[in-house]
This record gives structure tokens, C-alpha cells and sequence, in this order.
């Protein structure tokens, strides 16, 4: 009797397990039907979120105002809100702050340009305005940092003035600033500086005085020159023309009373 419902049970857990086997092919079966549509939903749905959080940021909290920083002696704050506005799009979290810094960057006298954010609803721009220190030719200027551009307006400032060819403003500007420390110590500051096409240096100094160095050895002439300026010629530069250190063992002098 006790084997009899052995063997009974037995066949019992063994529907029941073909049973469940059945139900987990069918589930599956089930699943795999609509895991494509739960991927096309959950992808609208996506879409959809995506879509209307972006709206929304073009839409919630709007820049209202641009404010304008920095000390200016060339530009105008005015102008630039005028140049930075039209690229001012979107609301506080969207607006492209790089655009709008973009737009002020190409301007002839900017030099350095940041943009943040000012909760809720404005943009502060603060502009580093660019630093003339020399001339270039007769209408580009050098900034403090070297760079070469041209000024929008004219300027009335005394500056030095470099010439030469094009390409070397750079190079002649390190020169400038190099010559200019050998002289301190004679009084004289250079107003022009010029190199011909033969790489011939000449220099002209604000009481007038023309000295020419030629293109050899012109650091030497220049400390030459400046060791005996002081007792030659210190008192008798108005009354000079020019003076000639390209000589390998002196330098020639032209008087002003002189025909050269």
C-alpha cells in the first residue's frame, strides 16, 4: 500500500514539474512578444521628456539684462551690449555662454572677455580692454601681450612707432623693449625704431637725436654708444644730426649746421 502511493505521488511531481516547465515557456514567450514595443515606448517616452525639458529651458527664466564690466579708455559699454545681445538666446540654464564671449573676443580692442551667470535672469560680461604700447606702421598698434591689430579709431596717444617688414612686429618689439634698457642710463628713450629691407637698424630718440646701428653687431654698437654718450655728447645732442656707429673701431657724427 505505502509503494502503491509512492509511485502515485511520483507521477503527480512529475505533471506538476512539466507543468511549470510549460508556464515558464509561455512567459517567455510572452516577454519576448512585447520587448519591442516596451523599448519603442520607453524610447517615445524618452524622446518625449527630452523634448519638453529643453523647451522648458528655452522657456523658464529668460536673460533679461546683459551687464557690462571692466575699465575702458577706447571702448564703449553700450557698443558692446549692442555686439553681445544678438547671440544671447534661451533662458538662465540654456544660453551658450561661449557664443556670446565669441561675439565680444573679435572686437579690435578686446582682449580678454568672461561670461557667467547672475541669478535669476541676467548675464554678467566682464571685458579686459586691450593695452597699446607701440605703433606698427602708420595704422596698427601692439598690445601690452605683443598682439597685432587695428584700431577702429585714431589714436592721438604718443606712442613709439616700429617699421619694418612685415611679419617681424613681434621680434622688433622685443627689441624695442631690450634697447631701450641698455639707454636708461643715458636719458634718451627711443620714439622710432626702423628696419629696412637689409636688416639695417636705426633708431630715433624723442629729443630728435637719429642713431644708425646698421645690421651687424647692433647690440655692441648700441652699448658703444651709450658708454660715451654721456661725456661726448650729452650736451651737444641738439646741435646733432645723426650719429654713424656702423665703424668697427669708432663712430662718425653729422652736425646739423652740416651738408650731408
Amino acid at each position: 500500500m505505502a509503494k502503491r502511493r509512492q509511485a502515485v505521488s511520483g507521477v503527480k511531481l512529475q505533471k506538476a514539474s512539466r507543468f511549470d516547465g510549460l508556464t515558464k515557456k509561455m512567459l517567455s514567450t510572452i516577454r519576448f512578444m512585447y520587448r519591442p514595443r516596451l523599448i519603442l515606448s520607453s524610447a517615445f517616452l524618452l524622446t518625449l521628456f527630452l523634448t519638453y525639458e529643453q523647451l522648458s529651458l528655452q522657456t523658464v527664466l529668460p536673460i533679461s539684462s546683459v551687464k557690462i564690466e571692466g575699465e575702458f579708455k577706447y571702448l564703449d559699454k553700450e557698443k558692446l551690449q549692442h555686439e553681445a545681445l544678438p547671440v544671447v538666446e534661451g533662458g538662465f540654464f540654456s544660453v551658450n555662454l561661449a557664443a556670446v564671449r565669441e561675439a565680444l573676443i573679435q572686437l579690435p580692442w578686446v582682449e580678454d572677455v568672461s561670461v557667467r551667470r547672475l541669478w535669476p535672469d541676467q548675464l554678467l560680461v566682464r571685458v579686459m580692454e586691450k593695452q597699446p604700447v607701440v605703433y606698427w606702421g602708420d595704422s596698427a598698434v601692439l598690445s601690452s601681450k605683443g598682439e597685432l591689430f587695428m584700431p577702429d579709431v585714431k589714436l592721438q596717444d604718443s606712442l613709439p612707432r616700429l617699421t619694418g617688414p612685415d611679419g617681424l612686429h613681434r621680434s622688433m618689439f622685443q627689441e624695442l623693449a631690450r634697447m631701450q634698457a641698455w639707454l636708461l642710463e643715458t636719458g634718451l628713450y627711443i620714439q622710432e625704431m626702423h628696419l629696412d629691407a637689409r636688416r639695417s637698424w636705426t633708431l630715433i630718440m624723442k629729443n630728435g637725436l637719429e642713431l644708425r646701428l646698421g645690421r651687424q653687431n647692433m647690440h655692441e654698437r648700441l652699448q658703444r654708444f651709450a658708454s660715451v654718450y654721456k661725456n661726448q655728447f650729452q650736451t651737444e645732442t641738439r646741435k646733432i644730426r645723426h650719429i654713424d656707429m656702423r665703424y668697427t673701431n669708432g663712430f662718425a657724427v653729422a652736425w646739423k649746421e652740416a651738408k650731408v
